[in-house]
């Protein structure tokens, strides 16, 4: 199941009570993440994933339902096109990468770490409007984000 909330937040009025600066749009959605080490299944979670989106960018906020120490954030900015995780930014490699209709309307983009590390992440199926689709920690865990919960 995966559930879909969306809010206009109108918190950034000025101090004459002027109308907001900026809008902020906030979705709400679920994704069901199975973790992997070596290509082999090793748990299956829950997020709540948080959209805050404006003018110029939008912040993933990926909430664990269980175990709050596996939050993550994202921030994605429009106008260049960039990702950033932890601080760390990753650059648009490919537009229209990869395609799956029965989790986006939109195809995912590929990126990849702007400047490589040895013990940086790898490459990163995105969206605007899903999201992280993966996420690899080079050491051998992959993690994907599902909208619902699929059994195979």
């Amino acid at each position: 199941m995966s559930c879909s909330n969306s809010k206009k937040s109108e918190n950034l009025k000025s101090e004459n009570n002027q109308p907001p600066i900026s809008e902020i749009e906030e979705v709400i959605e679920n994704r069901f993440v199975y973790e992997f080490y070596v290509n082999s299944l090793k748990r299956e979670m829950t997020y709540e994933v948080t959209k805050k989106i404006n003018d110029s960018s939008i912040i993933y906020i990926y909430k664990n339902l269980s175990d709050n120490e596996k939050n993550l954030g994202f921030k994605f900015l429009k106008k260049t096109n960039q990702l950033f995780f932890i601080g760390t930014e990753f650059e648009l490699i490919k537009e229209n990468y990869y395609s799956d209709k029965t989790l986006s309307e939109r195809d995912f983009d590929l990126y990849a770490l702007a400047e490589p590390m040895d013990d940086g992440n790898g490459p990163m199926f995105f969206n605007p409007e899903y999201g992280i689709l993966n996420l690899d920690n080079g050491w051998g865990m992959d993690i994907i984000f599902f909208k619902k919960w699929t059994k195979n």
